[in-house]
């Protein structure tokens, strides 16, 4: 799976668009999850697949969406990778 082109697609599609997307990829957010998490994703660097996700954006994202999702994203992400 090309976890970045999941990404530019979430960008630019509607909410309920991105969830239909996301689903289809076995990624479990809400309407209301993706909404809070649309702003984050311009944050996202290739760069971070050669030297890990940085703390901050971590911590970013499980404020979005609370610790334990958070944690599920990224353990999900590390899965795909």
């Amino acid at each position: 799976m090309d976890y970045m082109q999941i990404l530019n697609e979430i960008k630019t599609k509607s909410d309920h668009e991105a969830k239909l997307l996301a689903d289809a990829y076995g990624i479990n957010l809400s309407v209301k999850e993706i909404h809070a998490l649309r702003p984050l994703l311009d944050e996202i660097s290739f760069h971070w697949l050669f030297t890990g996700i940085p703390e901050s954006f971590i911590a970013k994202v499980k404020f979005a969406v609370g610790e334990k999702k958070g944690e599920e994203l990224f353990r999900q992400y590390l899965d795909m990778i």
